[in-house]
């Protein structure tokens, strides 16, 4: 708010993370370089499907993200927007 935001919204995606991302993601081993779990790159749909339904019920017909173009986030937004 202090950066001259008008609204703010703070959700809790703590259950749905950990029914839809989590629990999938060890089930299936997913597993980078053999010792990562992919638990950050796979969050990002539940964070842009969230941002899609604040979208909609601001009226908003457009989205932008903080992602830079010089990694992966900016795919995984931009794919699951």
């Amino acid at each position: 708010m202090k950066t001259g935001a008008s609204k703010a919204y703070v959700l809790d995606l703590r259950e749905e993370m950990a029914k839809d991302v989590v629990f999938p993601m060890m089930r299936g081993a997913a597993i980078d370089e053999g010792r990562y779990l992919l638990e950050t790159s796979i969050t990002r749909p539940i964070i842009a499907k969230a941002l899609v339904e604040i979208a909609h019920k601001e009226g908003c017909t457009a989205i932008a993200h903080g992602a830079t173009g010089k990694g992966n986030d900016q795919v995984r937004f931009e794919f699951s927007l």
